[in-house]
């Protein structure tokens, strides 16, 4: 039986080059122009539900709702919860 720690973060597929920068880049920039719940691929089999990433991050959740938070710090929210998520 396969557990979920057994399935690799974003971020282990982006070292493993299974996931590329600008396939991450395009997917924040994508839900940062349109954020919506469910699942956004970042690439072929390799799909992550980023507004659950955010909602299961209570710091980071916090963290953007601040109402002098920058455009560069939702940026980075989202970047750091998308490469912690272990994709579907």
């Amino acid at each position: 039986m396969t557990g979920m720690a057994d399935r690799p973060t974003i971020g282990e597929l982006l070292v493993l080059r299974i996931v590329t920068h600008h396939e991450l880049q395009a997917v924040i920039a994508g839900f940062m122009a349109n954020p919506q719940p469910g699942w956004w691929e970042i690439t072929d089999g390799v799909s992550v539900d980023i507004m659950a990433a955010i909602n299961a991050h209570p710091h980071v959740r916090a963290w953007i709702s601040q109402s002098e938070a920058t455009l560069a710090t939702h940026e980075l929210a989202i970047r750091t919860v998308i490469l912690l998520a272990r994709p579907a």
